[in-house]
């Protein structure tokens, strides 16, 4: 089933991954579990959260399992005054494993053999798309090609988070997706997502438009790389799953406060600032 959608616009948009992230404490009972040791999870959901706190308009597309926990996550997004209105319910059954998540703890994924593809409402605007997770599967990562040279064609910014997952990509080609990031006007990569594909920074930046930007980070320094010329900026001093989180809903907010694309070095300086 798919939630109701109609002709709205919004300061960003952000579709791909959605899960729920596990801290601490036993998953014995799942609705006890959601209600007290569970929190929103996954990149898109997370970028939507923190620009959302921030007074920004948001519309989340994802793909959620038609079940207890999945419209759960549904509720909890909307609560805190997200648009699920680009939220599809699937029918399509699997049991819950956990995968690992680093230090924003273990994720709650479904056991599905394929990612089920998104599809942004086609009423749905905004001047900044973020596309969160990229997936090695065919029909999610054409998805995401299509959304990405859509949003592109209507004038949006399109920003691609790799927010690359081991348990998807573990022998799989990491070349696959160069096809989403010769889409993207901004790549968001971390040390630990071009490892998880098995790419360096200058193999991506090759796979780019040349008038794109680039923006990776590690432990103690994030690089910009666009038609500018290259950015060294000093890291936040943050705990990883805190920085990278708040790094992307970052630069979404600054692109869309700044009404433009991504060439100027201004908005780099105060989306990355300390």
């Amino acid at each position: 089933m798919e939630l109701a959608a109609g002709s709205t616009s919004f300061d960003v948009i952000c579709a791909g991954d959605a899960l729920w992230t596990f801290r601490r404490g036993s998953i014995a009972r799942l609705a006890e579990a959601i209600a007290r040791q569970f929190q929103p999870g996954g990149g898109a959901v997370r970028a939507a959260f923190s620009l959302a706190s921030r007074g920004l308009r948001v519309g989340l597309s994802t793909v959620l399992t038609d079940d207890r926990a999945g419209r759960a996550l549904v509720q909890r997004v909307s609560a805190a005054g997200i648009s699920v209105g680009g939220v599809r319910l699937s029918t399509s059954r699997g049991g819950l494993v956990m995968a690992e998540g680093g230090a924003a703890g273990l994720e709650l994924v479904p056991s599905r053999s394929e990612e089920q593809p998104i599809a942004i409402p086609e009423t749905w605007s905004a001047p900044v798309l973020l596309l969160s997770g990229v997936s090695p599967h065919v029909a999610s990562g054409a998805a995401l090609c299509r959304e990405a040279r859509r949003a592109r064609r209507s004038g949006t910014t399109v920003v691609v988070d790799a927010n690359a997952k081991w348990h998807l990509w573990a022998g799989r080609d990491g070349r696959v997706v160069r096809s989403l990031v010769r889409e993207a006007d901004v790549v968001r990569c971390t040390g630990a997502d071009l490892a998880v594909l098995g790419t360096s920074r200058d193999d991506l930046r090759l796979a780019m438009r040349p008038n794109a930007v680039l923006v990776t980070t590690d432990e103690d320094e994030t690089r910009v790389s666009g038609p500018f010329g290259d950015l060294a900026l000093a890291s936040r001093a943050r705990p990883e799953a805190d920085t990278n989180d708040e790094t992307i809903a970052s630069i979404c907010a600054e692109l869309a406060r700044a009404g433009r694309g991504p060439e100027a070095t201004s908005i780099w300086h105060r989306a990355l600032a300390n």
